[in-house]
């Protein structure tokens, strides 16, 4: 087509591709110059005939033409006038799929040239499904018939055939749809004869169809072909898997698996994301994960699929795998059962099933054995004894929130009513993990897929090395088993929200400060029974000197922070008043005064949520003058701009990491841990009675890390009950171990190792019977040794002394963000 029109001469004007440019002419000379273009590049209309314009710009004589043949649009030039003119576009009624014209207007001056797009919608929508999953043909050949649906021509679809054997290929001869006017149309599938006596063969098969939009609709099936004999391997059990072909090496035999799936590939908690390097992690695993349980509940296999684009498995799925040129894996201590290297052509049958599929099988944690390994199981009666945040409370600075990759994982703490603990975990990538939701913090069930991992920021060993872990069992070793959520209904469908509906009571607790100015000590958060300080005091030194008292509210100790906000998190979180700002919901340390310890020194602490109820330092903690008060702004553009809130602490830096800074008092801190002319520690101090008590279970529960990021913090500790305060040596005697534990370090970004952490590690206790019935309990926290690290292992230097040997007292911080006494109800 072609549009011959005068060329105009004007002044300092140039088109290109389209887009005007202003350009100044210093002598204001005539230039002749060429303009082509359209300001709008894509036109979408709808099916009905219609007609429409298209303004474009243009001083010359030009030509259209056509990109593709697309006899439903044509095109009519009009008049032009002062450069601008209107080519008239008419469509024809579409009553198919959606369907493009292109068209490029073309100069015939020079080599301007403006590429546009007509797409018209559809009348109908295109559509193949197909209910199999696997399709089984004869080993003798010759044509299968089944039903598929779709609407469209089998002309237009794109047959692509992927042989499982690429040596043994060519064996299908054919395959078709047979069109008609009826949807419900006939697939055909014309193969060979398979002449092996024992190998079936298989091929994963697609059929697609790109419309007009460049928008696909496919299907994909595993299309396998009986032996000669008319089989196409034998059925075994996840018994004879495990004693025969669970051999670490890759499976010969033609054997077949069958089960239910259990975990949820969508929700992203199926499988151990891999810490490459200490900023590295392959989040593929979680995609390329299923749990396979069998159909009496009794064994599970971790299935890892080839790719993530393999896994095309749906939980509840009933499926029958050919396992043949996978791999089968038994991993010991615990011994637990892996099938690597699995493909979708392996699949022989994939049926939907539903959640009551799924044997039911509730325990104790005190009752799981090796066998339940990534089974699919409900613990009963459990807790999660830590009272504050989310399910992954951790520093989103480092994490895959803020395109970060210094963790994968968090291990949360769960408690059941026989004394029993455990870690629930939960990765990074979870789909649910961080949407502001709050932990129950009643007791219940939850359920999840048993696994046993390791977390080596928990637990580590000086000069080991992360490939060690695959023969050294002991290194991040946190228990025996995990339990993996696989929906959010698996934490909180069953769970009791409130600590008042629980199997246990507290006796005390600590969530964040709650000052005693007066008598120089923190009082419980939950209850009035005893206090909390440090001995770093003169009262337990015995020396004036050695005594550090915070200026403000007269304690031991100052403010630490943590790591609770909800949600959400990342570089782009959304907030209240705008972007980045981090949560909505609070902390999840929710406050009543009419239950808890309310100080009213607290006043100058709390916040106030949206709905007006109490939320330490929540998303209104907008005082400008003091980092998490009540008052100060009374404009939300004020708070939005300058509040100096958790997760912003005055610097867009902090906005949407999950911090919660250390002016907000949210956890103890302190560093002073050593004494070096004694050679003895100091420690955390905790009162407490017990007079009155009876009960099977007395426990507690602490969250600590080292904070400084300098390191230099104690890394070995104990925990010890008496019933004196006495500090002296001459009382060791009187001090009865508890337990021992571990405080991992925080991690540093420019020196991020593999046992460091970003967040609290959270640890439960069973105490002895023999602690009940006292008016004055006493217990206490300390180092066992000034072993610390320098930031370049694990535990490789000592307090106080730097390579150099230069001091570094005032470097060794390590908080104390939780702690409580719980006990059993009668």
């Amino acid at each position: 087509m072609n549009c011959r029109k005068p060329i105009i001469k004007f002044l300092s004007i140039v088109a290109l591709s389209g887009g005007m440019v202003a350009c100044a002419n210093a002598d204001a000379e005539d230039i002749d110059l060429v303009k082509l273009g359209a300001l709008e590049k894509e036109f979408v209309v709808e099916a009905d005939a219609n007609t429409f314009d298209i303004d474009i710009y243009t001083n010359s004589s030009y030509h259209i033409e056509r990109i593709n043949q697309a006899d439903w649009l044509s095109l009519t030039c009009g008049a032009t006038e002062n450069g601008k003119a209107k080519i008239t576009a008419e469509c024809e009624f579409n009553e198919d799929f959606k369907r493009k014209a292109g068209f490029v207007l073309c100069s015939d001056v020079d080599s301007r040239r403006d590429t546009l797009y007509v797409k018209q919608k559809a009348l109908i929508d295109a559509r193949i499904e197909f209910d199999n999953s696997s399709v089984t043909v004869a080993g003798a050949g010759g044509e299968n018939k089944s039903v598929i649906t779709t609407n469209v021509p089998f002309s237009a679809i794109t047959v692509d055939t992927e042989y499982s054997d690429p040596e043994n290929a060519g064996w299908i001869e054919r395959i078709e749809i047979v069109d008609s006017d009826s949807e419900k149309r006939e697939l055909v599938i014309a193969t060979e004869a398979n002449s092996a006596d024992e190998i079936p063969r298989s091929a994963a098969v697609s059929l697609s169809f790109t419309d007009g939009w460049d928008e696909t609709v496919s299907v994909e099936f595993n299309l396998l072909q009986r032996t000669a004999r008319e089989t196409l391997g034998r059925e075994i059990t996840f018994d004879e898997f495990r004693r025969t072909y669970a051999a670490n090496k890759k499976i010969e035999d033609y054997v077949i698996v069958e089960g239910i799936v259990v975990s949820n590939t969508a929700n992203r908690n199926a499988g151990e994301n891999t810490q490459l390097t200490t900023s590295t992690i392959d989040y593929t695993v979680s995609e390329r994960t299923v749990y396979l349980e069998s159909f009496d509940g009794q064994y599970g296999i971790a299935v890892q699929t080839a790719t993530a684009e393999d896994n095309v498995y749906d939980q509840y799925d009933h499926v029958q795998i050919l396992i043949q040129g996978a791999s089968g894996y038994l991993v010991e201590n615990p011994d637990r059962y892996e099938l690597r290297n699995v493909t979708k052509a392996m699949v022989i049958s994939r049926v939907a099933g539903s959640a009551s599929d799924v044997p039911v099988k509730e325990k104790y944690m005190g009752q799981l054995t090796d066998d339940d390994i990534y089974t699919y199981v409900t613990l009963k009666e459990v807790e999660f004894p830590v009272r504050k945040g989310a399910i992954t409370p951790i520093n989103e600075g480092y994490a895959i929130g803020t395109n970060a990759h210094r963790i994968s994982k968090y291990p949360l703490l769960v408690r059941d009513v026989n004394g029993d603990d455990m870690y629930m975990l939960t990765n990074t990538n979870c789909a649910y993990r961080s949407d502001g939701t709050r932990l129950p913090y009643g007791s219940g069930r939850i359920s999840g897929v048993i696994v046993h991992e390791r977390f080596p920021r928990f637990d580590w060993r000086d000069g080991a090395d992360p490939a060690e872990m695959d023969d050294d069992p002991t290194l991040g070793f946190i228990g025996r088993y995990q339990i993996r959520h696989q929906t959010k209904g698996d934490i909180w469908d069953n769970m009791q929200n409130s600590v008042e509906d629980s199997f246990s009571a507290l006796l005390t607790e600590y969530r964040y400060w709650n000052p005693d100015k007066e008598n120089r000590v923190q009082k419980p958060t939950y209850g009035t029974n005893g206090y909390l300080t440090h001995t770093y005091q003169q009262k337990y030194s015995g020396s004036e000197s050695k005594e550090y008292l915070q200026g403000t509210y007269n304690q031991h100790m100052w403010g630490g922070g943590t790591y609770e906000y909800l949600g959400p998190i990342g570089n782009n979180a959304g907030y209240l008043f705008g972007a980045n700002f981090g949560n909505k919901n609070g902390i999840g340390i929710v406050i009543d005064p009419s239950k808890e310890s309310w100080n009213p020194l607290m006043n100058d602490l709390v916040s106030r949520n949206p709905d007006g109820t109490v939320e330490w330092c929540g998303p209104y903690a907008a005082d400008k003058n003091a980092a998490c008060g009540t008052g100060g702004w009374t404009s939300n553009e004020a708070i939005a701009t300058n509040s100096p809130q958790i997760n912003y602490s005055g610097s867009t830096g902090l906005r949407g990491k999950g911090n919660v800074g250390g002016s907000c008092y949210t956890s103890f801190a302190n560093h002073f841990w050593w004494d070096d002319d004694t050679d003895r520690p100091y420690a955390w101090l905790i009162n407490f009675s017990t007079e009155g008590i009876t009960t099977s279970h007395i426990s507690m529960q602490i969250s600590v890390m080292n904070t400084q990021q300098t390191f230099y913090s104690p890394r070995f500790w104990c925990a010890e009950w008496a019933l004196t305060d006495s500090q002296a040596e001459k009382d060791d005697a009187q001090w009865n171990l508890i337990g021992e534990y571990t405080i991992p370090d925080v991690s540093v970004w420019s020196n991020t190792l593999y046992s460091s952490c970003v967040a609290y590690k959270s640890i439960n206790f069973e105490l002895p019977q023999e602690i009940l019935g006292h008016e004055n309990v006493y217990i206490r926290l300390r180092p066992t040794s000034d072993l610390c690290s320098d930031g370049s292992d694990y535990a490789n230097a000592r307090l106080n002394q730097s390579k150099s040997g230069a001091a570094l007292a005032a470097e060794h911080s390590s908080n104390l963000e939780y702690f409580a006494i719980r006990y059993n109800k009668q």
